[in-house]
């Protein structure tokens, strides 16, 4: 008869590995949590709206500026509210000529190089300015994208965009 114990006892471990009903729960509990505080964040469109212009008018001011110092012509950049485009002066090289019929062409797609801002997504700063044939900036500051308040720096001298 004591064989057949011993036999048993090896057939059939008495400890089970596996997580408890507890653990799982828990589990189950802080997924749930986790979901109701950033699930929400991904149907905020605007946010994303406004990290993808403020990255796209970066991208745009700095062409200007690398554009100015290899054509050795001025370029502005024209900032509204709402949109943003990039000029070469009218009739020379020579500010204060006028901006604005002279647009500089988008290097990838087929047009001139402009933007407009997504729905909720706002511009707000120093207002238009252009950089000259060394890529000085007219004007230096910031410009801010909203909603979120996010800060692009033209610096003085270098026209550095960060």
């Amino acid at each position: 008869m004591r064989g057949s114990f011993r036999f048993f006892m090896m057939a059939c471990p008495t400890r089970i590995s596996g997580f408890t009903l507890i653990e799982l729960i828990i589990v189950i509990v802080l997924l749930g949590a986790l979901s109701v505080f950033t699930i929400p964040r991904f149907f905020q469109k605007t946010s994303f709206d406004s990290l993808a212009f403020e990255q796209e008018l970066k991208t745009a001011i700095r062409f200007a500026h690398n554009l100015s110092t290899a054509s050795g012509c001025e370029v502005q950049v024209a900032l509204t509210a709402n949109n943003y485009a990039l000029y070469f002066p009218d009739s020379s090289c020579n500010p204060p000529d006028a901006f604005g019929a002279n647009p500089v062409n988008h290097p990838l797609q087929s047009g001139n190089y402009t933007g407009a801002a997504p729905s909720g997504v706002s511009i707000s700063g120093f207002g238009d300015f252009y950089f000259n044939d060394v890529g000085s900036p007219s004007a230096a500051g910031g410009i801010t994208v909203d909603p979120g308040g996010r800060l692009i720096t033209v610096m003085p001298l270098t026209g550095y965009v960060r």
